[in-house]
């Protein structure tokens, strides 16, 4: 299986639509999409799943205690079957959201501190009722994209990737400052590394390079540029971007794309990188 580059818009297209059919928002449902595009990498349509569920969950969960009321209601009334099995995945499925985040509503009727109710999302074991605890253990276990478990991979592989960044560019004796640095010495919005020195990368100037461990659509690459890319840009000119899963074809089309950054799913090659020198 070859490293997804530049996405078709019509395989993309086709994943959107095939999501939407999804009557579920489990882990099993998203393996299911999985078998079907196994000719991609399970990263790049890890990812895609991540951020269409997100959305749909903005769309479809809200918190309020009318709705928790109703989830607890719901969930005594299917506890009382014996033959009740996983109670969590099959109201989640029916209410259309995902299995942590009706666990989380769940408890936040159970527990009238909201802080309890967190930290117990965080460790079941602190639930006192064995079956709730049970059931909310295996929602929570059941979801790739929220609770406990679902945050700390994601982070971890934002994490992976930004280090593999910095272990290249040190393998290129490439010179930078980090968002440590750049926090220290007053900016408020940074990117993962400023060159020190800037690069040309196949001709064009490159002053910082943003990770991102994720695939770059319309939506989440518009709100990057909003929030991040442009401010980059103001304060230390051009860039690179970095989706590792792939992103978009259309991206490439984008006024700011060769303009304010380039766009790579890796970094470059050290046959394609200029490297400038100032002469003390």
């Amino acid at each position: 299986m070859s490293e997804c580059k530049i996405m078709k818009l019509e395989i993309y297209n086709a994943i959107v639509d095939d999501f939407s059919m999804l009557t579920s928002f489990s882990r099993r449902a998203e393996n299911e999409l999985k078998k079907k595009y196994n000719q991609l990498p399970p990263s790049t349509l890890g990812s895609i799943i991540s951020l269409l569920v997100q959305r749909s969950m903005k769309q479809s969960y809200r918190k309020s205690p009318v709705i928790s009321s109703k989830y607890h209601d719901l969930y005594e009334e299917l506890m009382t079957d014996k033959s009740k099995g996983n109670v969590i995945m099959k109201l989640s499925d029916c209410q259309g959201v995902s299995p942590a985040l009706f666990a989380r509503s769940l408890l936040q009727n159970v527990y009238s501190d909201s802080a309890m109710a967190k930290k117990c999302i965080k460790d079941t074991t602190l639930i006192e009722d064995k079956d709730l605890a049970y059931q909310v253990f295996m929602g929570i276990m059941n979801d790739n994209q929220y609770g406990p478990y679902a945050d700390i991979i994601k982070q971890s592989i934002g994490l992976e990737y930004e280090l593999r960044l910095e272990r290249e560019l040190r393998l290129m004796n490439i010179t930078f400052s980090d968002e440590n640095i750049l926090r220290s010495r007053g900016y408020d919005k940074t990117p993962d590394f400023k060159l020190d020195v800037p690069i040309a990368v196949d001709g064009f100037i490159v002053n910082w390079v943003e990770s991102k461990a994720l695939f770059g659509d319309e939506e989440n690459h518009s709100g990057y540029l909003k929030e991040q890319l442009s401010c980059y840009w103001n304060r230390f000119g051009p860039g690179l971007v970095i989706y590792w899963f792939g992103y978009l074809e259309t991206l490439n089309s984008k006024p700011e794309v060769n303009n304010m950054f380039i766009l790579r799913t890796n970094f470059p090659e050290k046959a394609s990188i200029t490297q400038y020198r100032i002469d003390l």
